[in-house]
């Protein structure tokens, strides 16, 4: 009866879903498995043979925003979506503009050099002004409110390896996004956070050389 959840420890989709288990205190099994090398099974439960894929109840869910939601709705403890229409409504279009202006972009910053590098940490700037708006309009520490919520956890795995994207020459001004610098240190500082976090270092290493077995000797 207990929950299963197919992951890969250095996915950041996977993640989102990791995030929202731990917020939700959600009791569960990991089964972590290699991209590079899948296993046949896992073809078998979900044909896209993608993380993070559940099981619980007899029943498969995948896709992480889908996992998410399901989460939220079927297992007790605070709510990640809100109930109001049009608040709902406004978390699923800044999850747009994340998918479509900011996603894109960081792993373009990450793969590119010079000018067409600092261009597109500008588009990155410029999707990240939405959130930033937000924030400012709401004047809460999260986009979920007084408590971080299913755009915060959605959004999160991407921030938390956004150092390594940035490197030493790119860098978010105080002056130009001082609420998402906030936003960032107060989920920096969230158990649910911790629990899912890995180190810089370990990201880095597992880029170079991608390996879910990563830092295993040392780490979760």
């Amino acid at each position: 009866g207990v929950l299963r959840l197919i992951s890969m420890r250095f996915c950041p989709f996977a993640h989102r879903t990791r995030l929202v288990l731990a917020a939700k205190g959600i009791e569960y099994e990991t089964v972590n498995v290699s991209l590079k090398n899948k296993p046949e099974w896992f073809f078998d439960i979900n044909p896209l043979a993608k993380v993070p894929t559940m099981q619980h109840d007899g029943k498969i869910v995948y896709e992480s925003l889908v996992c998410n939601e399901y989460l939220d709705q079927v297992f007790p403890g605070r709510k990640m979506l809100p109930e109001d229409p049009l608040d709902k409504a406004r978390i699923g279009m800044l999850q747009a503009i994340f998918d479509t202006k900011i996603l894109p972009t960081i792993y373009k910053i990450g793969r590119t050099e010079g000018e067409e590098r600092q261009d597109a940490f500008k588009v990155f700037k410029e999707g990240l002004s939405f959130i930033e708006k937000d924030l400012a309009t709401s004047g809460k520490s999260f986009l979920g409110g007084d408590q971080p919520g299913y755009l915060d956890y959605s959004i999160w795995p991407w921030f938390e390896r956004l150092p390594l994207k940035l490197g030493d020459d790119l860098k978010l001004q105080e002056a130009e996004f001082p609420k998402v610098l906030g936003w960032q240190a107060a989920m920096s500082g969230r158990s649910e956070v911790k629990t899912c976090a890995h180190a810089l270092a370990l990201y880095k290493a597992n880029n170079a050389n991608p390996d879910p077995d990563t830092g295993l000797d040392n780490s979760r």
